[in-house]
């Protein structure tokens, strides 16, 4: 069995790492966090279509679609959205045609 030697950082390249800037295109990234009865959306570019029923966002490459029923918006930001109701499926085209 062999030992495998860690590296270990200097404190310039840990400072480096602490402090670097993050992956070009990081806060462009959609995320999509839900807890129960809520979901929220964010770095959308806009709301293409919305009821009760449905919504569809336009994402930095493609189209999010959440299906639902009463579905309602609590609150809406820049790129954030956060919805209420009850959550049946989403859908992720990568064509912002779809």
């Amino acid at each position: 069995m062999s030992k495998q030697r860690k590296r270990r950082l200097t404190p310039q390249s840990w400072l480096k790492l602490l402090f670097g800037q993050p992956p070009a295109g990081m806060y462009r990234r959609p995320s999509v966090y839900m807890t129960g009865t809520q979901m929220e959306i964010e770095h959308f570019r806009r709301i293409r279509t919305y009821d009760e029923s449905k919504l569809c966002l336009e994402l930095y490459g493609g189209t999010f679609t959440v299906y639902g029923d009463q579905m309602r918006i609590l609150s809406l930001a820049a790129h954030r959205i956060t919805l209420q109701g009850r959550f049946v499926r989403t859908d992720f085209t990568d064509s912002i045609d779809g």
